[in-house]
């Protein structure tokens, strides 16, 4: 790669990192802050109140999705990634002082209600448009490999977030962890935003948008483009992004609280187990996306799938019955192979379905929907089934679910994998 590209993707692994590094730590303390924040009798209910915060702040993302898209497409895709890391940045901070219900009585779960959709809202355009930015600054061939980076840097953040939450399970006791140790990972997520900004403010724009722009392809308001005149596109590959949602929350983001809360496993070891699965989806990311690269998105993401709805209900079904960690983390490690390879063609062919001139917009727009709906929403949706049905297998019925959809999807999406960019000479004659 060219010391440009590397700068791009570096610029869009520290940004993709910080965001789901305190997305993540949300989620694996989810226990912790039911208990302080919305407490009660039942520990389902305070498990289920964290989750709904934590939905909260996924379903303003949208909003934020369409504000940042319409800036990636009107003022520059560089403007609303730099914007975004840094409006990231307060809200995490807030959360790590923020005053429990014990000292501020109902006003904590509300603050921290509003603080989860003031972050969500400013995380609406960073995973998006880093997927299009990094994507936009390399050619057909390598689109799917240079794409899954901006997973994979996700995937960073989700491994970071899970291990700290381990090491401050590991090294805390349960008071002191209780009382303020939960709070130290979230303050550290600060260093890598600013970080992250820094790096963002220092790279070029991307060359497709630079070339949109001078041609004036550009369009007035891009939002309104996308659905009026990409909206059937939009909806196909919003199902398709549903299984990744969908595997990423309940696989790898609420099983930790699972093997917890309804296995006995320690959160120690649950989150170890996470974070060792969460590696093999990485290594299993850039794999499938290469192979992306030379057979085809829709061959790879169909046998990912195809995977899905033959394993998801057999492995789980282990997961739950085995009493053995090392047999619960090698099902979860063939789940995460599972994962990888769904997870490494994605990005490219959300870019490829879309024009330059709509891009930002309609790939903030697609993960937006997808995420708060059936992503943000898994883990409160499966802990509330997984309570009135007694079933420890509802995670597994409803993963396969959405593998049944996006096989049939997938078919019917007609991505530009094996067409040069419109502007691909361009981008050449710019590097």
């Amino acid at each position: 790669m060219s010391r440009s590209l590397v700068k791009t993707v570096t610029a869009s692994l520290v940004g993709n990192l910080f965001e789901w590094y305190d997305f993540a730590l949300f989620g694996y303390f989810a226990p912790i802050i039911g208990k302080l924040f919305f407490p009660s009798d039942n520990k389902s209910v305070e498990l289920i109140a964290a989750f709904g915060a934590f939905a909260a702040g996924y379903l303003i993302r949208p909003l934020g999705g369409m504000i940042f898209g319409h800036i990636g497409d009107r003022m520059g895709r560089k403007k609303a990634m730099v914007l975004s890391i840094l409006l990231m940045a307060v809200p995490t901070a807030l959360i790590g002082v923020l005053p429990t219900y014990a000292e501020i009585g109902i006003w904590a779960p509300i603050l921290l209600m509003s603080i989860r959709m003031l972050q969500g809202i400013s995380m609406g355009g960073n995973y998006g448009g880093s997927i299009t930015f990094t994507t936009e600054h390399t050619d057909a061939s390598r689109r799917g490999l240079i794409g899954s980076f901006a997973i994979t840097s996700c995937l960073v953040g989700i491994m970071a977030g899970s291990g700290a939450a381990a090491l401050s399970s590991n090294i805390f006791s349960e008071a002191d962890l209780m009382a303020w140790g939960w709070r130290i990972p979230f303050l550290f997520g600060i260093l890598i935003c600013l970080v992250g900004f820094y790096i963002r403010r220092n790279v070029p724009e991307s060359p497709e948008y630079i070339i949109a722009q001078e041609s004036g392809e550009l369009k007035q308001n891009p939002v309104k483009e996308v659905f009026t005149q990409h909206g059937r596109t939009l909806a196909k590959v919003v199902m398709a992004v549903m299984l990744h949602d969908l595997s990423f929350y309940i696989l790898l983001v609420y099983m930790a609280t699972h093997l917890s809360t309804q296995l006995g496993l320690s959160q120690g070891m649950a989150l170890t187990i996470n974070t060792i699965s969460l590696l093999v989806v990485s290594v299993f990311t850039v794999i499938s996306a290469w192979l992306s690269d030379r057979i085809g998105r829709k061959a790879v993401l169909g046998g990912a799938a195809f995977l899905f709805v033959i394993g998801t209900i057999p492995l789980l079904g282990i997961v739950n019955t085995s009493n053995d960690p090392m047999i619960i983390l090698a099902a979860q490690m063939l789940l995460a192979i599972a994962v990888g390879g769904y997870f490494g063609p994605l990005p490219a062919l959300m870019v490829e379905s879309y024009p330059t001139a709509v891009r930002f917009s309609a790939v903030t727009i697609t993960t937006n929907i997808s995420g708060p709906l059936f992503g943000g929403t898994a883990p409160m949706v499966v802990t509330y089934l997984i309570e009135k049905t007694g079933s420890n297998m509802i995670p597994a019925y409803y993963l396969t679910i959405g593998a049944f959809v996006a096989l049939i999807v997938l078919r019917s999406i007609k991505n530009q994998e094996h067409l040069e960019s419109p502007h691909q000479e361009g981008m050449q004659a710019a590097a």
